[in-house]
This record gives structure tokens, C-alpha cells and sequence, in this order.
């Protein structure tokens, strides 16, 4: 249920909208206060198999049931900003009708289209712009694998849509995206479609959408959308960012060059620089042309999703097994590889999986529990190394965002980690944050103005000697397992 902190409500507010994986969250901030109120509709996924996939008009659904439940709050709304999911595919016809569900970014069922794209196009900077990793869950291979399997999809679609921008053409009326959602459809630096891939792929140019700045406008809620969903009419609407894009912009990311953690089902990992590197290899690169800094950064596969699975192994509480593990003070815990669906940066793998190494009879509930926080967060320090080898740089903290970046235990094990000094903003959802930026950005016309308006407090927690000299001792051992893991699947393969 919604949350309300003070007595007063603002005259004035902007609205943030994340149409997440697990679910559609609001935010409405006004810029002194800088908090009101947060809500949330839970999402459902639906999983077999490889497939991951959601129904489209949930995502509307969930809309309608915020906006209903907060409409005192709607009607002071000046305007809304957007973000979401991604990499995406999202099938509408000519008034907004999904042709195919939603196949989300977890969806793998495209892995001999990856394969195919990659043998067909090699180095993808040459065709999309930027460091593309040829993956399963990127869109150009879903598109591949619709046209391979249900050819009739293309006939009846008339644009290719990211969730954010699905729920802003019912809001506005209006197909846009802006050129980082809509990578692999378009060439990031020309912000053209491109046509060579899609024709390959089996689709025509003409379904990638209109491309803008997510900072900018894509109209203004429509009579429809006042009437559908219960907006007040003519409140502009930002074409918005991806979810990784939007956290990125309300930790300060993209605004001084810095390395980041951004937590939630997966985590999002990265560096921030002045220029891109000339090859992001096995990263994404956001250029200039999409965002103030350049950002070299990679997903991870899980992160949440991993504690859950341990949780219910364990047969605890989440809750319980992050305390368990945060505390634990045995000599050493087992080591985990966090790759119990497969790993996307850097290793880009549908087909690696897990494994607990050197466990002993010293070994228990913490010691497990503390082994797939370390895990986990072995795999961000893999991927915060890696971009900052590309990019030629060193950050000497690491900004850390999302729920677990928000929680204090989380923070002790990436201390310890890490080896690093952490800087913690105190927002559980930065994500919606930065759609609430975006939003304010259409008032202010100034990035910056928006972010320092709008953003919270920030705790900065040094790294100890003891952290440092842990975090690099057992760090060698973790990539050591990995090696060993990557060499046993080689072998494997050879037979």
C-alpha cells in the first residue's frame, strides 16, 4: 500500500514510472521535499524453459491501478518521466495492440541466433555503433528467433517496443524510444535504423520507432490516456532511459567519472569516463551520442536471483540469509559462482553454471549464505575491473545503488570485496528516481539542475587494510575457479 511521509502535500510534483521485471513502480517527488510517495504493482513472468516472457497490457494494468490509488496526488502532477527493462521486445500493431508477449530481457531461446549474428557480422561496432555482445537476450537475435518461429508476428507488427516506451505510446499516442533502448535497431552514432541487420533478420526498417533524448519530451498525455488511465491531459511525458540509464543518472554516474554497482534482480556494473573506449569487447559502451559521459558497463545474470535460489535451499528467509552472511566471521567460506542461470558480462555464457567450491566440514547455514554474497559480488568486481581496463582508468570508490546497494549488510561484504571506499546513496529505488529526474529535466532544461534537486544523501564508507587484503586474496581464488569451470566446459565440448 501506498506510503506517505508529512502532512502536507505539494502543489507541484513530477511523476517517475519504471516498468521493472518483478514490477511497475511510482514516485512522486517534489523538488524541496524530495520525497512524497512511492508505490508499487507486482509483475508477473512467466518461465519454461529458456523462454521468459510477460503480457504487455500488465504493464498498462499496473498503471491504471497506481494512478487510481494516488489520484489526489496525480491531479498536482506537472510531469512524468519514464524508464524500464531492457533489452526488450515488445510486438505492437498500428493502434498499440501487442502482436506477442513481452519477451524480456531473461528470455535465452534465441542462442543459434546470437551465434548466427555473430558469425554473419563479427565485431558489431561496425554495424550497431558500440560494443553489442551478440547475446541471446539482446534484440536483434529475439527478432531473429520471432522470424525463424512465428513469421506471422511480423506481418501483423507494426513497431518494436521497449516497456517503457509501450506504456508512453498509450500515454501520448506516440512510438519513440530513445537510441540506447532501441541498440542492436538502431545504430547508436548515426541513430539510423539499420537496415543491413534487420533486413537479415527478417524484419523491415519501418518498425523501429522514432528516436529522441530520454531527457526529452514525447508529447503530452493524450484525452485517451486522461480517460484509460486517469491522468490529467496535456502533462508532458519524457521519452525516458533504460532502467540501467535512469540509476545511472540518480547515482551521479553521468556526471563525474566514477565506478558503480547498481543492485536489483541483476546487477548493473560499470565506469563512467569522458571518452569511450575504441572497443568496449565484452561490454556495453553507452557513447556520447546517448549519454553526457561515456559508460562502459555489462549486466550481470544474477544478483537477487541468486540469494533467492539460496534462500530456498537453505530453507530460510532472504532476510535471514543476508544477515547470516554478513556476519559471518568463519576463517573462510566456500567460493560461489553465481552463474546458476547461465552469466551475461563478461562472460556472456547461456551455457556456464554454478558451483561451490573448497567446502569443508567447518562449513554451515553462514558460511553458505556469506559464500553467495561474496559470490555475487566477486562477479561485479570482474565486470568494475574489466570496464576499467577498457576505458584506461582507476576509481578509487565505488558508488553503489539499488535495494542491496541501499542496505548496510550488503555493504560490509562488498567492503570486504571490493577493497574499495563505497559511496552509498540512501534511496532503495534509485531506478525510479532517475525517472523522476527525467521528468524534471523537461521543466529545467538542465540535466545536472535535476540531478543535484532531486537526489539524496550519499554515505561514503572507507575500505580497512584487512579489506583490501582480503578482497584481493580470495578475488584470485574466485577467477581461479572460474578459470577452471570455463577450462572443464572447453573440454567438455572438445569430447
Amino acid at each position: 500500500m501506498p506510503r506517505f511521509v508529512g502532512a502536507k502535500l505539494a502543489r507541484q510534483l513530477v511523476l517517475g514510472i519504471d516498468v521493472g521485471t518483478s514490477s511497475v513502480k511510482a514516485l512522486f517527488l517534489e523538488p524541496s521535499s524530495k520525497f512524497i510517495l512511492r508505490d508499487e504493482i507486482k509483475l508477473k513472468v512467466t518461465r519454461v524453459g529458456k523462454a521468459a516472457e510477460q503480457d504487455p497490457l500488465e504493464y498498462l494494468s499496473a498503471v491504471q491501478q497506481l494512478v487510481r490509488r494516488n489520484q489526489e496526488l496525480v491531479s498536482d502532477v506537472i510531469a512524468i518521466g519514464l524508464s524500464g527493462q531492457t533489452p526488450t521486445v515488445i510486438c505492437i500493431d498500428n493502434k498499440g495492440n501487442p502482436t506477442s508477449p513481452a519477451l524480456i530481457w531473461q528470455d535465452s531461446r534465441a542462442e543459434r541466433e546470437a551465434k548466427d549474428l555473430a558469425e554473419r557480422f563479427g565485431n558489431p561496432i561496425k554495424i550497431v555503433g558500440t560494443s553489442l555482445p551478440w547475446a541471446a537476450s539482446a534484440c536483434p537475435a529475439k527478432l531473429f528467433w520471432l522470424s525463424r518461429n512465428f513469421p506471422d508476428v511480423i506481418a501483423n507488427t507494426r513497431w518494436i517496443l521497449q516497456p517503457k516506451d509501450f506504456l508512453g505510446f498509450h500515454i501520448t499516442g506516440r512510438a519513440i524510444s530513445d537510441p540506447w533502448s532501441s541498440k542492436g535497431l538502431c545504430n547508436v552514432q548515426t541513430l539510423e535504423p539499420i537496415d543491413q541487420l534487420l533486413e537479415y533478420v527478417g524484419w523491415d526498417k519501418e518498425v523501429v520507432p522514432e528516436l529522441a533524448m530520454g531527457y526529452e519530451s514525447r508529447g503530452e498525455t493524450s484525452d485517451y490516456s486522461a480517460d484509460h488511465f486517469g491522468f490529467p491531459s496535456g502533462i508532458p511525458v519524457s521519452v525516458g532511459w533504460s532502467d540501467a540509464m535512469s540509476a545511472m543518472f540518480a547515482l551521479g554516474v553521468m556526471q563525474r567519472p566514477t565506478s558503480f554497482i547498481i543492485t536489483g534482480t541483476s546487477a548493473i556494473v560499470g565506469t563512467s569516463s569522458p571518452n569511450s573506449p575504441e572497443d568496449g569487447a565484452n561490454l556495453y559502451v553507452i557513447p556520447t551520442s546517448c549519454s553526457p559521459l561515456a559508460v562502459t558497463y555489462g549486466p550481470t545474470q544474477m544478483s537477487g536471483g541468486a540469494i533467492s535460489w539460496m534462500a530456498n535451499v537453505l530453507k530460510i528467509s532472504e532476510e535471514e540469509l543476508i544477515s547470516k552472511g554478513s556476519t559471518d566471521q568463519g576463517d573462510s567460506a566456500p567460493t560461489f559462482l553465481p552463474y546458476i542461470s547461465g552469466e551475461r558480462a563478461p562472460l556472456w555464457r547461456s551455457d556456464i553454471r554454478g558451483r561451490l567450491v573448497d567446502i569443508d566440514i567447518s562449513h554451515n547455514q553462514s558460511s553458505f549464505a556469506r559464500a553467495v554474497m561474496e559470490g555475487i559480488s566477486w562477479a561485479e568486481r570482474q565486470v568494475i575491473e574489466e570496464s576499467e581496463r577498457l576505458t584506461k582508468t582507476h576509481s578509487d570508490e565505488v558508488v553503489l545503488g539499488g535495494h542491496a546497494g541501499n542496505d548496510l549488510r550488503w555493504e560490509s561484504v562488498r567492503a570486504r570485496t571490493l577493497g574499495r571506499s563505497l559511496l552509498r546513496y540512501e534511496d532503495p529505488d534509485i531506478t525510479t528516481r532517475g525517472a523522476a529526474m527525467l521528468a524534471y529535466t523537461m521543466i529545467t532544461k538542465d540535466l545536472s539542475k535535476s540531478f543535484f534537486s532531486l537526489s539524496v544523501e550519499a554515505v561514503t564508507k572507507d575500505a580497512t587494510q584487512l579489506d583490501v587484503e582480503y578482497a584481493n586474496r580470495n578475488y584470485k581464488k574466485f577467477i581461479s575457479s572460474q578459470e577452471s569451470l570455463l577450462s572443464e566446459i572447453s573440454r567438455d565440448g572438445d569430447k
